[in-house]
């Protein structure tokens, strides 16, 4: 196959090592939704089996995907509605509110099994989770009522980057919900949200996601590098088109290669006319709008079919091109036609 994904297995394993060394007294949950970021959930699970963590994903249908990969405790933090296979499997899942609960508890008691539920808590995100007192009395003593407990008590931070006083207000809420709880209580108190492992937010456990795989932080490596090959050549004249919609219309006479990866594998069409890539640390320019399956860049004479070039190694450079987060550029390559490849 011509194009590759590259997981770097080190820097992944140091990224968690720096992580965990920031709060060694927690737990922490590597959120592997989205295909792990775009890595690729097997190769993501593979390089992590033998650490201590938690894994998060977003829907229950991943769950269960992973469940085949990892003995190691899941948690679902977006919708399900499969309690019973999820309760059945070991899987544990966010609880949302009140009326979700009544539906897991009449399940719970038709099955004979306790769910493991993280109860969300809207401190100011306002996507999902309940957001007064009330509503924690209330599950809480329903809860107590059939004699479940809950794994843990979660909220998510939405602008701790961005707006210091915002997340100062959803922090405070956060610990007056737990302070709610008995004071032995052994359920988990756990955060997340871009950054919160950096913050000074206390919590029992820290959902990490973009830092994990390399970024937020001077110390974290990029995980993740794209690859693919020239696999054509073609002479350019002056006043040449190249591409559609003559995208790009050469100066000179000049020597163009094609490259198959286009944005049906998460090349961002914006980056047309944009996109740097590299071989043995020369640069080379992408030249008219990107395709559906491949670009076109000049090679200034320098390259051959067969060449190697590094598409990606760094999701802020394209991000910054284009105006977007390094997390939509890392997730757009989930669904790359490509192999998947661990490198140490």
């Amino acid at each position: 196959m011509f194009n590759k994904i590259l997981i770097n297995k080190t820097n992944l394993l140091n990224n968690l090592r720096f992580l965990k060394n920031l709060k060694p007294n927690a737990k922490i949950c590597v959120m592997v939704k989205a295909n792990a970021y775009g890595h690729g959930v097997d190769e993501i699970v593979e390089c992590l089996k033998e650490q201590d963590l938690t894994f998060g994903v977003s829907s229950q249908e991943e769950a269960f995907y992973l469940r085949k990969l990892t003995n190691k405790d899941i948690i679902i933090f977006g919708a399900v509605d499969k309690y019973e296979d999820l309760i059945n499997n070991d899987i544990q899942f966010a609880l949302f509110s009140f009326e979700q609960l009544k539906n897991i508890i009449n399940i719970a008691k038709k099955i004979k099994n306790k769910p493991k539920m993280h109860l969300c808590l809207n401190t100011g995100m306002n996507r999902y989770g309940i957001k007064t007192k009330s509503e924690f009395l209330k599950i809480t003593r329903l809860l107590q009522k059939h004699g479940i407990i809950l794994a843990g008590l979660y909220t998510h931070f939405s602008s701790l980057t961005t707006d210091s006083l915002y997340t100062k207000m959803q922090e405070e809420k956060f610990y007056k919900f737990c302070k709610l709880l008995p004071k032995k209580s052994t359920i988990v108190k756990h955060v997340g949200g871009g950054r919160t492992i950096f913050s000074g937010i206390e919590a029992d456990m820290y959902r990490v996601g973009i830092e994990v795989y390399g970024y937020g932080n001077k110390n974290l490596k990029p995980v993740m590098s794209v690859i693919s090959q020239i696999v054509d050549i073609v002479k350019v004249k002056k006043n040449e088109h190249v591409g559609y919609l003559c995208g790009f219309t050469a100066s000179k006479n000049m020597i163009v290669g094609a490259v198959p990866i286009g944005y049906a594998d998460g090349l961002p069409r914006k980056l047309s006319n944009y996109l740097i890539v590299t071989k043995s640390n020369e640069s080379y320019s992408n030249v008219g709008n990107i395709c559906m399956d491949c670009f076109m860049l000049d090679t200034k004479g320098e390259l051959r079919i067969g060449d190697k070039i590094c598409v990606m190694d760094d999701a802020n450079k394209l991000a910054e091109i284009i105006g977007t987060s390094e997390y939509e550029v890392l997730t757009n390559f989930g669904h790359a036609r490509c192999v998947r490849i661990i490198v140490e």
